[in-house]
C-alpha cells in the first residue's frame, strides 16, 4: 500500500509536460529517436502517483495497449534515470521502484515492514539536516529521496500487522 502526498492536479500536469520536454530535449541532444514507447513509460510514472516497479509498468502499459517490450521499459527507465527524470528506490521488496523526480520535493519514505505500507514525508528540517552533513563532508546536498524502515504503530502493539496482505 502506498500513500503519496497529494500534488495540485495542474502543478503534476505542468512537471509533466516539463518533463516530456527534458526527455524530448535530451533525447534529441543524444542523436536518439523519441520514441511514442519512450514518451509512453514517462508518462505513465507521472501519470501513476506511486511507486511503480519494471513490471508493473510494462502491464500498465500492455494493458492500456501501449506495444512495448519488457526490454524498452528497462532500457527507458535506465535512460529516464540518467536524465533524473525518475528516482530509483528500494522500499524493501526486493526489487527497485521508481519515481517521478522532476518537480518533486525532497522526501523520505517511510516502510512498514509488516504491510508494506509507504508514506511519503517532507521535511524542511531534514533537509537542513542534511545540507549541513553534507558540507561538512565537501559536498553540496542535491536532491534526495531516502527510504526508513519500521512498523506501523497498531502493528508494533499487536505484534500483528492487520494490513499485511492475505495469501
Amino acid at each position: 500500500m502506498t500513500q503519496t502526498i497529494a500534488t495540485p492536479p495542474l502543478r503534476e500536469a505542468a512537471d509533466s509536460r516539463q518533463a516530456e520536454s527534458v526527455l524530448r530535449n535530451a533525447l534529441k541532444e543524444q542523436g536518439l529517436r523519441c520514441t511514442s514507447a519512450r514518451i509512453a513509460v514517462l508518462r505513465e510514472i507521472y501519470s501513476s502517483g506511486s511507486h511503480l516497479d519494471a513490471d508493473e509498468l510494462y502491464q500498465r502499459l500492455k494493458k492500456k495497449g501501449v506495444s512495448i517490450s519488457r526490454a524498452t521499459v528497462y532500457h527507458t527507465l535506465d535512460l529516464l534515470f540518467r536524465l533524473r527524470l525518475v528516482t530509483r528506490i528500494d522500499l524493501g521488496h526486493k526489487h527497485t521502484h521508481y519515481e517521478k523526480s522532476h518537480g518533486v520535493a525532497n522526501h523520505l519514505h517511510v516502510v512498514c515492514e509488516q504491510c508494506g505500507q509507504v508514506v511519503e514525508i517532507t521535511s524542511s528540517e531534514l533537509g537542513s539536516m542534511l545540507e549541513k552533513l553534507c558540507r561538512q563532508q565537501g559536498f553540496e546536498l542535491g536532491s534526495f529521496s531516502l527510504q526508513v524502515f519500521g512498523q506501523c504503530i497498531p502493528e508494533m502493539r499487536n505484534h500483528s500487522c492487520t494490513r499485511r496482505k492475505k495469501k
